[in-house]
């Protein structure tokens, strides 16, 4: 190549694999997405290294698990200890930035403890821009939905419209008179063209057609949706019909087999159990609530406008996909396509996220496109063994040309391993719970540390994980204990100090 290659990552929260019709979904059409896999790669089993926010995205920028570099939970700072990807190659002569969500530090706490406090921000950040942890430029969105009009996504906003309309914009319309349970779907009289995900999209496209070829760029575009609460802009044309809605998959009885938290959690009867563990709700599943109550159209709609909101997204990509034409770098630069981790959406009798290591939750969509002329690939257009979020970093610096510091746990994705075993870890609380999973071909070992249950799947046999297997074989579980216990390493309580929720 007669230049270095760009580097583009777009990042969404909370997507399932199944809001993407490149990996089957029939549901929803998805050709923004759909582009990268046709050009590119599909990777069928990537997944997220925690169920949770935060230290995901650590370690997708990082190339480390969370054992590593300690950022164990959200409602936790990144610290200024932690190299990530953007410090290499800002260091190396690329242009670095991020548009978008990023929670590298907490959300719910006073402004003077994070930079991301929701609160503190709701106005802007008046000329502040970066840098923020080795991105140069930043405009942030803090938040989601209702309680995402903040940072710079907020002060855009107040350019447009008054405050009066603003408060109006925080009021949601239940679609139902279901009580809140967390998955319920949302109107929003917010209009589509001030939406974060169009606003995000706009910057992006704005950013791309500033470069003028003497540096490459590495850009980071991180959309807020398709998280809770399910929320979708009355005016959004683009919506699935009820009844191609896919119903959650649940067999009554299920649970029984699982740890007591899965089914406290389905019954709304986490707050005060020994699982939770400090003053704050079970992360990514607040105090709970019954979800045994949530009625078959109330599912629907929750579905309905999280695959809405994965579509409005789709509706985005291509006009960031122009931009690089038009500034002729489409060819020149490498497009990866991941969410941070996934949603429960009611399968399993479960929603949102948490401490349950299901491929709901913790397999995401990863899509790649290579620079043109760069790198040939070993494999075909797909990869169907286990990749991770933490070979992101490695294989962006690989693209780059950076060796990269030599503490990562990821493999370049241009040269995946097989036979590949890869680590999810989640913690609640130290003292609480803390679960880590072993992911291989053929099977899933979930342990707690300090508890004597545990979790094991065997996709061959039970690809839906409807029937834990730990009991019933106990040379596998031995087996894979012993491969999770020479992979996971320093799993030690974090001096890394939770300050809020999230």
């Amino acid at each position: 190549m007669t230049r270095r290659p760009n580097i583009l990552i777009v990042c969404t929260d909370q997507q399932r694999t199944d809001t993407l019709s490149c990996y089957g979904a029939r549901h929803i059409d998805t050709p923004g997405f759909d582009r990268i896999a046709r050009e590119g790669v599909r990777f069928t089993r990537a997944y997220a290294p925690s169920a949770v926010c935060t230290p995901s995205r650590v370690s997708l920028l990082s190339g480390q698990y969370a054992g590593r570099h300690k950022v164990w939970s959200i409602g936790v700072n990144t610290g200024d200890d932690v190299r990530m990807m953007q410090h290499d190659l800002a260091a190396d002569g690329y242009r670095t930035a991020l548009i978008g969500k990023a929670h590298l530090e907490a959300y719910q706490v006073p402004p003077e403890q994070s930079r991301e406090s929701v609160a503190g921000f709701e106005r802007g950040y008046g000329d502040w821009s970066g840098p923020y942890y080795g991105f140069q430029q930043v405009q942030l969105a803090l938040g989601h939905v209702n309680y995402g009009m903040t940072g710079h996504y907020g002060a855009w906003l107040r350019e447009r419209f008054t405050e009066a309309e603003i408060e109006g914009f925080k009021h949601l319309i239940p679609r139902s008179n279901t009580p809140s349970f967390g998955g319920e779907g949302y109107d929003w009289d917010l209009p589509v063209a001030a939406h974060n995900s169009v606003w995000a999209a706009d910057r992006a496209v704005d950013y791309i057609g500033r470069q003028d070829g003497t540096a490459p760029f590495f850009l980071f575009v991180s959309f807020q949706d398709p998280h809770h609460p399910h929320a979708l802009p009355r005016d959004y044309a683009n919506r699935i019909r009820p009844d191609a809605i896919p119903q959650p998959r649940y067999s009554e009885g299920e649970l029984d087999d699982r740890p007591e938290h899965f089914r406290l959690a389905r019954e709304g009867r986490l707050q005060g159990s020994r699982y939770v563990g400090s003053s704050w709700p079970m992360s990514g599943q607040g105090h709970g609530a019954d979800f045994r109550q949530v009625s078959r159209s109330a599912a629907v709609d929750g579905r309905r406008q999280y695959y809405g909101m994965a579509a409005l997204i789709d509706d985005q990509l291509p006009r960031i996909w122009a931009a690089l034409e038009a500034a002729g770098l489409y060819d020149d630069t490498l497009i990866i396509v991941t969410s941070d981790h996934g949603e429960l959406l009611g399968d399993h009798g479960l929603w949102m996220k948490g401490p349950f290591h299901y491929e709901e939750v913790i397999r995401v969509p990863l899509l790649m496109k290579p620079p043109a002329d760069m790198c040939s690939l070993s494999y075909e257009r797909g990869w169907d063994e286990p990749v991770s979020l933490v070979d992101i970093c490695p294989t962006c610096l690989h693209v780059a040309g950076i060796a990269g510091p030599p503490e990562l746990d990821g493999v370049s994705l241009l040269h995946p391993e097989r036979n590949r075993r890869v680590l999810v870890e989640t913690v609640q609380e130290w003292h609480a719970l803390s679960c880590l999973s072993i992911i291989e071909s053929q099977h899933k070992f979930t342990c707690y540390p300090e508890e004597n249950f545990g979790e094991l799947t065997d996709f061959d046999r039970d690809p839906f994980e409807q029937t834990n297997r730990f009991a019933a074989e106990p040379e596998t579980r031995s087996e894979m204990l012993q491969a999770l216990m020479s992979l996971q390493y320093g799993f030690n309580r974090s001096p890394k100090t939770r300050i809020g929720y999230a």
